[in-house]
């Protein structure tokens, strides 16, 4: 098991062995709430994860900049950097884009979620 790998809580002690998720799984429900979350525009990470990001939706595939996930002994603790649209209430759209992180996590990987923080790095129409 990596460093930075979880092992998720099982929903009973009668299965034998164990699941343990990736941090990148992590990364990926997280920034898949996140978009999904009302007033959230877009996620930010650096200029390379930008170019990796936008070719990565172009494949298809998942993407995981603007999320970093700092992987602990019993829980995962969550930083997002998000782009929130233009004339919405911060504070709301803080508390709901934490809960809908959360709760994804928790409910799809099983993992504990500790801390989420949001970074607010721009306002966008």
């Amino acid at each position: 098991m990596a460093q930075s790998d979880l092992k998720a809580q099982l929903p009973t002690d009668d299965l034998a062995g164990e699941v343990v998720v990736a941090d990148t799984v992590i990364a990926k429900l997280a920034a898949r709430a996140a978009l999904r979350t009302y007033g959230v525009v877009d996620l930010r990470g650096s200029i390379v994860g930008f170019v990796v990001g936008t070719l990565t939706r172009l494949l298809g595939d998942s993407y995981t900049g603007g999320v970093e996930v700092d992987a602990h002994e019993e829980h995962a603790d969550i930083v997002l950097h998000v782009i929130i649209e233009r004339g919405l209430n911060l504070a709301e759209v803080k508390r709901t884009l934490e809960e809908q992180v959360r709760f994804e996590v928790e409910r799809v990987a099983g993992v504990r979620v500790g801390r989420v923080g949001v970074r607010v790095e721009d306002l966008r129409q």
